[in-house]
């Protein structure tokens, strides 16, 4: 389990991003925002802090959870908004989808999506209407360095733990048997 996986972690959220980071490094994971514009880098940063902020990490079933934490418990229309009037881009994010969907097939990445909404979504749901504020995809910086478990307590953000993230992962080529 990843330190920023504890409800309790006391890294700063920037050790936490850079914990993320190694972890999809050492499973041989591109890390979002290595080749990207400078415009991008801050885009992609915020949205790694929701990984460590929520408690998630990269595999398809957790970033389907995350999904429910930006959409209930942070501002999604914000950044729909955002992107519609294309004021942010997403251009490395969406070439790296158009790949993922090739390989996983999108039947299958159906099945594991609507999977996650039946089972994992209502406890998700209920955790952010009990937060005391929506959490800001576009962070400001000083929040990079407190701590994860200051900001959580702040937000009243409860993180699912490992074993309610548990779920039967679909089966494809790139991923993470264990970490």
């Amino acid at each position: 389990m990843l330190n920023f996986q504890n409800q309790d972690c006391n890294l700063s959220l920037r050790e936490g991003i850079d914990e993320y980071r190694s972890y999809l490094r050492k499973n041989n994971r591109y890390v979002l925002g290595e080749q990207a514009s400078d415009s991008e880098k801050w885009g992609i940063l915020c949205h790694d802090a929701t990984h460590v902020i929520f408690g998630l990490d990269s595999t398809l079933e957790e970033e389907a959870m995350l999904d429910c934490w930006v959409f209930f418990g942070g501002n999604y229309f914000q950044i729909l908004k955002d992107y519609l009037s294309g004021k942010i881009t997403f251009k490395e994010t969406t070439e790296k989808v158009v790949i993922l969907l090739k390989d996983v097939g999108y039947s299958k990445y159906i099945y594991l999506y609507l999977k996650v909404m039946v089972k994992k979504w209502p406890v998700i749901l209920f955790r952010c209407f009990k937060m005391k504020k929506r959490w800001n995809y576009y962070l400001s910086k000083e929040l990079l360095d407190k701590s994860i478990k200051e900001l959580r307590n702040e937000f009243r953000i409860r993180i699912l733990t490992s074993s309610e993230r548990k779920i039967k992962k679909v089966s494809w080529s790139r991923e993470i048997k264990e970490f």
